[in-house]
């Protein structure tokens, strides 16, 4: 049998850390925390659950932090968690990770909340989590396992909801000047240039985000797994500065690569819906395109294993949008249709 370690890192985490613990404590043989530095109750409460807790010098380097996490572990198998996460399902194959000989890396679906409180949405993303011992990070931030093994999937699920608003702003300037130093030293790192266009979209910071994510995907390989996640945030970023030419471009390079993406034809339904407000006399060429591009989101389906696949898009988004798209024209019956779709989907 394999001995499987929680390995984590953490700071001001009070809000959460029990929850985390909770869901995972009884599936590890040990839980390894190191702390950067908490001000608040985080590790109290950690003691409650592993005498393993130490503490760590903050030195702006997240991959320093996890690796010292990492080295500190006896387990054959390393499972690694933030604070913010919670282990929601797999827990089977968590538990016979002990029986599995410990040569390949394994990767968790993390299905994220973002967004107001009030309206909150849901996506998902794969990452490499689960790893055998000997395996370490690398990267200052958005740091990521340094290995040349095979990656499984895993049926394991962690819910995740540091993206909601609120609990995403105490991020905001912290991640942006570590990428920035990042880039410094690697200015055209397609993975570095993707990751602060993301920061610098959450902060609504568009026209700066747009120059990132087109760094990056003038350097991002083709077969890269989270360059549909770049797809999508670059196209959301050229809708909301109107950079309609380029989302179009954009849109007709890629869509081959994405014929299965519920979320590629959403986000280019909605800068079809946008250019039509926007240019009205292009309205009659743009209408079939918009009804087109839901429907196709529809005929898809919810494709959660898809990097940062929001939820609905396959389903009650689509419907609802398609049932505006119908309330515009006056055809009130598809209109009625999709309105129940939508709640129905959503319930």
């Amino acid at each position: 049998m394999y001995r499987l370690s929680l390995v984590m890192i953490v700071r001001n985490e009070a809000r959460c850390i029990e929850r985390c613990l909770a869901s995972v404590r009884s599936h590890v043989d040990e839980i390894i925390i190191i702390d950067t530095g908490s001000t608040d109750d985080t590790v109290e409460i950690c003691k409650k659950f592993t005498p393993h807790v130490s503490h760590y010098a903050w030195t702006d380097d997240f991959s320093a932090a996890r690796n010292l996490s990492l080295a500190q572990s006896s387990g054959d198998w390393n499972i690694v968690i933030d604070a913010d996460e919670w282990l929601t399902e797999g827990f089977d194959y968590l538990r016979n990770l002990r029986s599995l000989t410990p040569d390949f890396v394994a990767t968790i679906r993390q299905e994220s909340t973002f967004g107001e409180e009030a309206k909150l949405r849901k996506s998902s993303t794969k990452i490499s989590r689960i790893l055998p011992r000997g395996v370490f990070y690398g990267g200052r931030i958005h740091e990521q396992p340094i290995h040349a093994l095979t990656v499984r999937d895993s049926p394991i699920v962690f819910a995740h909801d540091g993206y909601e608003n609120v609990k995403n702003a105490l991020k905001m300037g912290r991640n942006e000047a570590l990428l920035r130093i990042e880039l410094t030293q690697r200015p055209e790192d397609a993975y570095l240039n993707y990751q602060l266009g993301k920061d610098l979209a959450v902060q609504k910071r568009f026209p700066e985000a747009v120059v990132y994510f087109e760094r990056a995907i003038q350097q991002c390989p083709l077969t890269n797994g989270w360059r549909h996640d770049l797809v999508i945030r670059l196209l959301i970023a050229y809708k909301v500065v109107k950079r309609f030419d380029a989302a179009l471009d954009l849109i007709a390079s890629e869509e081959d690569r994405f014929l299965e993406s519920p979320d590629f034809y959403f986000v280019s339904g909605d800068i079809f819906l946008d250019m039509s407000l926007s240019m009205p006399e292009h309205a009659a060429t743009l209408m079939p395109m918009i009804e087109s591009s839901f429907l196709t989101c529809r005929r898809i389906g919810e494709r959660p294993d898809l990097p940062g696949a929001v939820h609905g898009a396959g389903s009650f988004l689509a419907a609802h949008n398609l049932y505006a798209f119908y309330s515009a024209i006056g055809d009130a019956d598809k209109a009625a249709n999709f309105l129940q779709l939508s709640v129905l989907e959503q319930s």
